[in-house]
């Protein structure tokens, strides 16, 4: 699930250290995690929530050990795995809809709660960050869903952010009336549609491809997109 942006400059890596999950979710080799440790080397690492397949403690441990420089950010129920890095770690509180604002260079970040998708993860502290590098605005969701219950997105208020580039999970995609709903909350240049199965029917994946002809779809590890 992990996204990997960079200006070529600097760098952060959103929910890309985890192991394997179950057979619904890719995740990086052991090889991919030699790379981004010891030659990727992002500045910082982000994680939207504590899932296995978006967050290893182990690996990420690993990472902070290995990049001495690296910094962390998560909710909560991540970064209370990491309290003997002071203040390389960041913790997103997810009491409200406030927007948390950080800098890692010449990158910026703003963070805020976004509520995990599903009854029975209400639990769960779920993240969203806005990553402002080299003049583009990009959103990252986690894992959350319309939720029009709680009319979410209303609250959210990201309209007001200049979003260039949505990166969403594939679901958000498929009700019928998401393209008004990307439109009218996010109304990003670009959409790129993440958490997808490696096992998701080839028709399924189609139709979507169909659906939203200008929205890039990750479906491989290591796949890049330019923009």
């Amino acid at each position: 699930m992990g996204i990997f942006i960079s200006d070529g400059q600097s760098s952060v890596l959103i929910d890309g250290l985890h192991t394997k999950y179950g057979e619904d979710y890719l995740f990086p080799t052991p090889e991919l995690v030699s790379n981004i440790k010891n030659n990727l080397k992002p500045d910082a690492i982000l994680f939207t929530h504590n899932h296995g397949d978006h967050f290893s403690p182990e690996l990420s441990l690993d990472y902070m050990i290995s990049n001495t420089e690296a910094v962390l950010f998560g909710p909560n129920q991540v970064t209370d795995n990491f309290t003997e890095f002071g203040d390389r770690i960041s913790s997103i509180s997810t009491k409200d809809y406030t927007k948390q604002s950080g800098n890692v260079g010449n990158i910026k970040i703003k963070a805020l709660k976004i509520n995990h998708a599903g009854k029975r993860h209400i639990a769960k502290q779920n993240v969203g960050y806005i990553v402002t590098i080299n003049d583009k605005n990009i959103l990252h969701v986690g894992d959350t869903n319309w939720l029009e219950e709680i009319n979410l997105f209303e609250q959210l208020d990201l309209q007001k952010e200049s979003i260039n580039i949505a990166i969403l999970p594939y679901w958000m995609l498929i009700q019928d009336d998401a393209p008004l709903l990307i439109k009218r909350y996010i109304n990003p240049e670009t959409v790129i549609a993440t958490h997808i199965s490696p096992r998701i029917k080839e028709k399924e994946l189609s139709t979507l491809k169909n659906r939203y002809p200008k929205t890039y779809f990750l479906t491989e590890l290591k796949q890049r997109i330019q923009l």
